[in-house]
């Protein structure tokens, strides 16, 4: 009876320490399907390596599982996992130092629907603080795509079966309409389209971007209605 309970105990604890691992590490394997936004605080390129600080962008604590990394031309792509299983007794922040070979001239954060640039050999380190343009954040449970259109350019997300849209997260939707407002001398109109899983409208409205103003926060509320934080829709 007893050696029963030990091998059950042993079969637990191995079964935990399984779920751990794979929650961990096993996301590794989608590669960057499984990556997140992440908020980006520094970007350091030295000789050998890349270190790369940031913190988890959301409302909700979730805490940081790793990086995926890979490097082709000059130009380092990362991605970043976070989870919600060890926001419990982990932080969403993270300093991690990628190997490279050769120059690096582009680092790009990199998940399965975009990539943002974060620092050229041209620029350096562009911040998230001064990414210029507009940022949506979904509060809608029944929101499942956001799509921006403006005179010359698109931009948006969406739910997929790998990867999800975080409520009470703000998502940058595109650097270009700061130059756009700029080119023009004026404020821009701009189109946002929220859809929900079957395709069908939720909601949508027309805005205006002035340059002036440089970023625009833009909520999906919980009944569909779309409202410009702190005004200047």
């Amino acid at each position: 009876m007893k050696r029963a309970r030990r091998i059950g105990l042993l079969i637990a604890v191995a079964a935990l320490l399984t779920v751990f691992l794979a929650g961990r590490f096993g996301w590794k394997l989608r590669g960057f399907a499984a990556c997140q936004q992440a908020g980006i605080e520094s970007v350091e390129v030295q000789q050998h390596a890349v270190r790369i600080r940031g913190f988890y962008p959301g409302s909700f604590p979730e805490g940081f599982c790793g990086c995926y990394a890979r490097q082709e031309d000059g130009k380092l792509a990362v991605g970043f996992r976070f989870s919600a299983v060890f926001g419990a007794f982990e932080s969403g922040d993270f300093d991690v130092t990628i190997p490279v070979e050769g120059q690096i001239r582009k680092v790009v954060l990199k998940t399965r629907q975009r990539e943002d640039a974060v620092w050229t050999q041209a620029e350096g380190f562009l911040p998230q603080t001064e990414r210029y343009g507009v940022y949506v954040k979904l509060e809608a449970p029944q929101a499942n795509s956001v799509s921006m259109t403006y005179p010359g350019g698109s931009g948006g997300l969406s739910d997929t079966a790998d990867w999800a849209l975080e409520r009470g997260a703000y998502y940058f939707l595109d650097n270009d309409m700061m130059q756009v407002a700029k080119e023009a001398g004026e404020p821009v109109p701009f189109w946002l389209t929220v859809r929900r899983e079957d395709g069908t409208l939720l909601a949508s409205g027309v805005f205006w971007f002035a340059a002036e103003q440089e970023k625009m926060y833009l909520t999906v509320t919980a009944d569909g209605e779309i409202v410009a934080d702190g005004g200047g829709a």
